[in-house]
């Protein structure tokens, strides 16, 4: 069997719900050893616990703060976090050259540990993630205040050097000439996603996601609150910690349900529309189904991107805030933007890019 090395960032659960497909496909034929943290170690250690030929071991990683011009290393020096991580990591690393010695492959997505034993045991390197498209692709220098220099420059610096780079996107990218090599395919998607098969309710429901990626930009309880203002309308909103919120009465057209809720499946597949943060995986599995979003990009430019080509293209809208009139014209415009979402051959990557990444990577390195 071959032997590969998987690093996933744990910064909320896109990295985690993007490799899935491909984790999945490659645990069955090889010897694997994963690093993760945060939200995908708690996921990937409970979904292989038991299986033998998988090893996911725990990491750290420093926190590189960024701004408009760049990353800021004193901002980064003053992150409490970033104090005591090289004990964790070099456990893992011990374990994983017990385990693996030089792996055939290491894949990564945007995890440098991984990279820098690839690095160590000279093994072919790729990365896997969405921030490569900002080595090669043409975009606004600025959004909402937001650049992507410092994105550039993390990949410049945790991944100087590739054996491949593929990006995934929901939607298409323009190259700039001579830009550095980079395969741009589309989003890679769960069986969950790809089973999914839509039955839209007659009466209307919105699906609301508050990411679990960083502090919102307002309360739950005001989120709660402009939901009553559309009372011919079901709220079904998704939240990390459900349990510290108390609420005396909840309004009738409002539900709450903890992130990773079963039930989620099911009401993606009714809702007529999407209210959440600007992330990669949920913005891509809402744009394969046609599902229109109302999008609240955070302060980072990649949300701030994908909220632009959710809103440019009338995919949905985009906002800076979940404000009652932006819902009203979300709601009274939904079936437009349906149809755009439909229409559109120009834009949108709504193929599932797992399969183009198997074959790639099966083609060249296993």
């Amino acid at each position: 069997m071959k032997k590969i090395l998987y690093g996933i960032s744990g910064i909320g659960t896109g990295h985690t719900n993007r490799q899935l497909p491909l984790i999945q496909y490659f645990a069955r034929k090889s010897h694997m050893v994963i690093f993760a943290y945060g939200e995908s170690y708690r996921f990937y250690n409970k979904f292989f616990r038991n299986v033998h030929n998988v090893s996911v071991m725990k990491i750290a990683i420093p926190f590189v703060a960024g701004n408009r011009d760049g990353l800021d290393f004193l901002a980064t020096a003053r992150v409490n976090k970033n104090q005591d991580f090289l004990t964790l990591c070099c456990k893992a690393l011990a374990k994983t050259a017990k385990i693996l010695g030089k792996p055939d492959l290491v894949i990564t997505d945007y995890e440098p540990l991984s990279a820098q034993y690839a690095y160590a045991y000279d093994a072919p390197l790729v990365t896997i993630d969405q921030q490569s498209k900002y080595l090669c692709g043409s975009f606004p220098s600025l959004l909402s205040g937001q650049g992507y220099k410092d994105e550039v420059m993390r990949l410049r610096m945790f991944f100087p050097r590739a054996n491949a780079r593929i990006a995934c996107s929901f939607f298409k990218v323009q190259k700039k000439p001579n830009a550095p090599e980079v395969l741009i395919v589309p989003p890679t998607l769960k069986d969950s996603i790809l089973s999914l098969k839509r039955n839209v309710s007659k009466k209307c429901s919105i699906l609301v996601y508050i990411s679990s990626q960083r502090e919102f930009v307002q309360t739950i309880e005001n989120v709660v609150k402009i939901c009553v203002s559309q009372k011919n309308v079901k709220f079904h909103i998704f939240v990390r910690g459900l349990s510290t919120y108390r609420f005396k009465k909840m309004p009738e057209n409002v539900l709450l349900y903890e992130h990773g809720d079963s039930r989620f499946y099911t009401i993606l597949q009714e809702c007529q529309g999407i209210v959440s943060t600007a992330g990669h995986m949920l913005l891509s599995e809402a744009m394969y189904l046609g599902i229109p979003v109302y999008a609240i990009p955070l302060a980072v430019y990649e949300q701030q991107m994908n909220a632009y080509v959710i809103n440019k293209h009338k995919f949905g809208l985009s906002h800076s805030r979940f404000e009652k009139q932006k819902l009203s014209e979300f709601i009274r415009n939904i079936d437009c933007y349906a149809q755009s979402i439909k229409n559109d051959t120009k834009i949108l990557l709504r193929r599932q890019g797992q399969k183009e990444i198997i074959k790639y990577l099966e083609k060249c390195f296993l």
